[in-house]
């Protein structure tokens, strides 16, 4: 059976209950009113309360009064009847709903507690929410920090990796400059003077095995200082930190060598100990003895290369002069006595008398250029070249020659060493011309820390493999008949230029001319 089913049956079976009790109603209440008194309308009252009892509802009952009210209304009641009727059914329907009355008032209580404990659920879930969210607040907070400092802690970590990456390559780098430095290295304990590390450049280059150099102290190998002083040495470093000083060591073998020490003192494990570089300076020593040996013999020879300088000068001249004046002389006063080849041979002599003269006054001034160069001073190039040309001006003037330049530094320089520079190379540019008039340019550029200077011509040109030739002594690549000259010019040009921290060098073409380059450094002028 559906629920639709046991619904309808319920229902037939309130409706046919109803109908029951209201004829049982009625019936009293016609008892009542055919004069059997209050005691049927008492039995219509005990019948609505047993249906209340039994389950139906005072509303329900409330509908059966109404009913049976209706079906017996058409008789005239009595105010008297009416009267009770009423009174008995207000009491009827009082005592019916007092029990309501106290469930409603006790339903009423549960409510109003119901609600208040409703409103303190509320409040409750309000306190709890807030404080949900403080601690959610809190939570984020605290996780925010705790993410900060885990990031801080893994960068700390990661810069503690890298510091310690960076030690252990520092240690390694140290370790590898340790054990192959070429100098001995050494840690010394200054209580004892004896070595606790050290590489075996340190024991070798005393010829010991590396067994007995851990026995020794410093004063076992030390050959300058006496113990005294090398225990006040010792002291000196311990309060001055370090110390930089030459000393002798005795090797094994008893062969004595210079070393040059180096001495820091460091803490390790809370202890001082030195940090000692041994560095043999022997060759060194004996490299710089031999220098000042050859450095005072240079200043021998150039004592004697100015004696020379000076007897060339005086003596070597002037027995030169008398030979060629007594030859002039002799020509002179004997004209009418001396044949065509007498002529020929005074000639002879004379020239040679004077390109004799000549060589010997540029070998002079070869030989001046280390010795009497004066110090460098700031000097306008332009200044030189307008000297050389005014130097110049008869050999400028019969060759119908152009000298031109570029714009001119100042530079640090020997003013007459550089004036003879200039003037050898214009010269020489133009005593080697072609068939043109000679053209000759000078320009000049800055190259880094120097200034480099070409001088350019138009022309014989010079074959390649004579260029090594060119800037030595007295070496000449033409007769002196074709070009007069003593081969010394350009010499004197290179010495110059080396003088002045340069270097000089040619390019050239046969018959295309030639382009001389030398450098001069740029000095500050402080």
């Amino acid at each position: 059976m559906t629920r639709w089913c046991w619904l309808c049956a319920i229902k037939e079976y309130r409706k046919r209950a109803m109908n029951d009790i209201k004829e049982q109603y009625i019936s009293a209440l016609e008892d009542y009113l055919a004069g059997k008194g209050e005691a049927a309308l008492e039995q219509a009252y005990e019948i609505g309360r047993r249906a209340i009892a039994q389950g139906l509802g005072i509303l329900h009952m409330a509908s059966v009064h109404q009913d049976a009210l209706a079906a017996v209304l058409p008789r005239a009641l009595t105010p008297e009847e009416s009267a009770q009727i009423t009174e008995k059914a207000a009491g009827f329907f009082c005592e019916s709903l007092a029990p309501f009355e106290m469930t409603f008032r006790g339903f009423q209580e549960s409510i109003t507690k119901l609600l208040d404990l409703n409103r303190e659920l509320e409040r409750s879930e309000n306190e709890l929410r807030k404080a949900h969210d403080e601690l959610e607040i809190r939570v984020q907070e605290r996780t925010a920090e705790l993410s900060k400092a885990n990031e801080a802690l893994q960068a700390e970590i990661q810069e503690r990796k890298r510091a310690e990456e960076i030690l252990r390559e520092s240690e390694m780098r140290y370790r590898m400059l340790f054990e192959h430095s070429t100098d001995g290295v050494l840690i010394i304990d200054p209580e004892t003077a004896s070595a606790i590390e050290f590489n075996e450049i340190a024991h070798r280059q005393l010829g010991y095995t590396r067994e007995e150099f851990k026995n020794l102290r410093a004063f076992d190998y030390e050959a300058k200082e006496t113990p005294e002083e090398i225990r006040a040495h010792i002291e000196k470093v311990l309060r001055e930190g370090r110390d930089d000083f030459e000393t002798l060591h005795r090797t094994k073998d008893g062969k004595i060598r210079n070393v040059f020490i180096t001495v820091q003192a460091i803490k390790l494990s809370g202890q001082v100990f030195f940090h000692c570089i041994y560095r043999d300076i022997t060759d060194r020593k004996r490299a710089e003895e031999e220098r000042e040996r050859w450095t005072a013999e240079l200043a021998r020879s150039n004592t004697e290369l100015e004696q020379f300088a000076y007897v060339a000068s005086h003596d070597l001249q002037e027995p030169l002069r008398m030979i060629s004046g007594f030859t002039q002389l002799l020509a002179r006063r004997y004209r009418d006595r001396l044949d065509e080849n007498a002529y020929e041979f005074i000639d002879y002599i004379v020239d040679g008398a004077t390109r004799m003269q000549r060589m010997i006054e540029d070998l002079l001034a070869y030989s001046r250029v280390g010795t009497r160069g004066k110090p460098f001073e700031l000097i306008s190039c332009k200044d030189i070249f307008d000297q050389v040309i005014a130097n110049l001006k008869v050999t400028i003037g019969e060759n119908n020659a152009q000298v031109t330049h570029d714009p001119l530094p100042a530079i640090m320089a020997d003013s007459t060493q550089m004036t003879q520079l200039f003037q050898n190379l214009i010269s020489n540019a133009i005593k080697f011309r072609g068939e043109e008039p000679p053209r000759v340019h000078i320009s000049v550029k800055r190259a880094g820390n120097e200034w480099v200077f070409s001088v350019q011509d138009n022309g014989i040109g010079i074959a390649p493999e004579f260029f090594d030739r060119l800037f030595q002594i007295f070496q000449r690549i033409h007769t002196g008949r074709e070009y007069p000259g003593t081969g010394i010019g350009l010499a004197i040009c290179k010495k110059i230029v080396e003088r002045h921290g340069g270097r000089i060098w040619v390019e050239s073409e046969v018959g295309r001319g030639s382009t001389f380059y030398f450098t001069i450094p740029v000095r500050s002028t402080g």
